[in-house]
Parts: C-alpha cells; sequence; structure tokens
C-alpha cells in the first residue's frame, strides 16, 4: 500500500525548514570568511598561542552547556578520541593563527579549502573508499589553483602559504580519520568529544604560550576591549555557533548540501580581504581562487557517488553526518 502523500502545510514547514538550515550556514561562511581578517588584526597585538587559548575559553562555556545532557556518559573511548582529535584541531589552528599573518587573508580563505579535495584522495588511501573520477580530476583542478596561488609572485612563495596548506593538509586527514568512526552513540557523543577536543585546544595553547616572551595570563591582562570583543567573535560565533548550527544542519539537511554552501567561505574570506582589510586581488591570484572554490564546489557535488569498497570486518564505517559536524566545528575559519 503506498504512503500518503505528505501535506501542503507539512512540506510548506519541510521547505522552511531547509531555508532557515540554509541561511544559518551560510552565516556560518560568513563568519569564517572574515575569520582571517580577524585574525591577523588580533594577531597584531596578541601572540598566537595565548590567542588561541582566549579564544577556546570564550568558546567553553556554550560547548559546555550543549554537552551537559550527555557529560555524566562520557567513556573513556570518547577521552582519548577527543584528546586526539583535539591534538590534530590544535595543530591545524595553531598553523592557520600563524600562516595567516605571513600571507594575505584571501589566500588564506582559499589555501584551507585545499583540504576539501584532499579528502577523497586520503580516504582512497586510509579507507579504501572509490570516488567518481570528477572528483579526482577536482582535485588536480584545486591544486593547479593552489599553484597559482602559492607561485603568483614567482618561485618564492610567501611562508604563510606554506604554513597554511599545512593546515590544510592536517584538517583533511583530520576528517577523513574521524569520519571512519561509527557507532549507535555517534550523534549523542559528538558534543562530548567536541567538549574535549575544545579543552585540549586550550589547554595546548596555552602550555605552547609558555614558550614564548607573552603566557597567556600576560596576554590576557594586556589585551584591549576591542581585541576581547574580536577574540570572542571568533570564540562563540566562530567556534561554538559554528558547531550548533552544523549539527543541527546535519539532522535536518544532507553533508553535501551543507558542504556546498561552506564552499563559500573563501568567496567571503576574499570580500573580506578587500573591503576590510584594503588588499588586492590580482588576476592570477584571482584565477588560482577561483579555480580552488570550484573544485571544491564540484568535488562536493559529486563526492559519494560510487560505493565504497567493503571495509574490513574489524573497520567502522564512516558516518557522514558526525563527520560532517565535525569537519570545522573549532577551525578558525
Amino acid at each position: 500500500m503506498p504512503l500518503p502523500a505528505p501535506s501542503r502545510g507539512a512540506a510548506h514547514e519541510h521547505r522552511r525548514s531547509l531555508l532557515l538550515s540554509d541561511a544559518s550556514v551560510l552565516l556560518v561562511a560568513v563568519i569564517w570568511g572574515s575569520s582571517y581578517v580577524v585574525m591577523q588584526d588580533v594577531g597584531e597585538s596578541v601572540p598566537a598561542a595565548a590567542f588561541l587559548s582566549l579564544r577556546f575559553l570564550t568558546a567553553l562555556p556554550a560547548i559546555a552547556l550543549i554537552a551537559a545532557p550527555t557529560l555524566r556518559r562520557i567513556t573513556r573511548s570518547e577521552l582519548l578520541s577527543g584528546a586526539f582529535f583535539g591534538s590534530l584541531l590544535f595543530g591545524i589552528l595553531i598553523l592557520e593563527t600563524v600562516g595567516v599573518k605571513h600571507t594575505s587573508a584571501a589566500n588564506s580563505g582559499f589555501l584551507i579549502t585545499v583540504s576539501v579535495v584532499l579528502i577523497p584522495v586520503l580516504e582512497r588511501i586510509i579507507s579504501r573508499r572509490r570516488q567518481p573520477a570528477m572528483v579526482y580530476a577536482a582535485t588536480v583542478t584545486a591544486l593547479i589553483g593552489c599553484g597559482l596561488l602559492v607561485l603568483q609572485g614567482g618561485l618564492h612563495p610567501q611562508a604563510g602559504d606554506l604554513i597554511i596548506l599545512g593546515a590544510a593538509l592536517i584538517r583533511a586527514t583530520q576528517i577523513t580519520l574521524f569520519g571512519r568512526r561509527s557507532g549507535a552513540s555517534a550523534a549523542q557523543s559528538l558534543s562530548n568529544l567536541t567538549l574535549v577536543e575544545f579543552v585540549v585546544v586550550t589547554l595546548l595553547a596555552g602550555a605552547a604560550s609558555c614558550f614564548t616572551p607573552a603566557p597567556v595570563w600576560q596576554a590576557a591582562g594586556a589585551v584591549g576591549g576591542r581585541d576581547w570583543l574580536l577574540i570572542a567573535y571568533l570564540g562563540v560565533l566562530g567556534t561554538s555557533y559554528a558547531f550548533f548550527i552544523q549539527l543541527r544542519a546535519a539532522r535536518t539537511s544532507s553533508s553535501t548540501r551543507v558542504g556546498l554552501i561552506l564552499a563559500t567561505e573563501p568567496l567571503f574570506a576574499a570580500v573580506f580581504a578587500v573591503v576590510t582589510a584594503g588588499e588586492g586581488i590580482g588576476l592570477v591570484q584571482g584565477i588560482g581562487g577561483g579555480l580552488i572554490v570550484l573544485a571544491a564546489t564540484v568535488g562536493r557535488h559529486f563526492e559519494g557517488r560510487v560505493a565504497a569498497d567493503p571495509p574490513a570486518q574489524d573497520e567502522e564505517l564512516p558516518h557522514a553526518d558526525h563527520a560532517g559536524a565535525q569537519g570545522r566545528s573549532g577551525t578558525a575559519a
């Protein structure tokens, strides 16, 4: 017996919910796009490690509230996984925070997006997961765009470009490894894992700041009101809010739809770089960035259209929503 068609009211409510989800995810892309200019601004007066620690201190209260209902049931596996992925997240963020000081905000936004098209390659190597030929073609296209950005000034790339590429590689590895996690409690444990990750990033960044001329407690005392607002902006909106929105969107939309919207992030990064930081975008830089955005969009669209090879019996299946929400919940942009 065929199922009854959804009522007009239910269909309208679904479209409204989807549009609201899309708008929320687009706002995340805008916030992340602005973050490179913000990091450059705050980075002029606050060292990278101290800045990162302070940023995550402002993000922790909201994440703790989200995790509160399940925190009492946190498991040893969640603690260990959170510590591992938190360490990777710290590596991504400290490289981004340092790298953006030594290149343009626009380049940073474009280059970090290379991680999107590196993921299918890593999945093929790590998880033996095949992808359509278009996905691998998108990877090659992104690498060409990357070359145009890095070598736009000749055969001497900016140090910041290479640092951001290092962050993109770690980010792609993190998302690939996280996607292998599964289990019935995956969605419930995501908030616990994220809280542990954020605590680990806060502690590692604070510890790293002790090896700089400005440990986090000294830097906190010297931060002015304007910089505190910018730090809180990245912590509360660019981190906690972004995590919450991605988690909610994963339940009401598809990971591909969310990914395609988030692929607009480098475009917003370029807009903020030009409008607020006064950066110029040359022809080669524009072509290179455009190729990366195009590759990320095409890759997201075709990703997953070929069934993966059967995994070994002891290997966990990817959990798309879990990995999707994790992908950039804590990253600077």
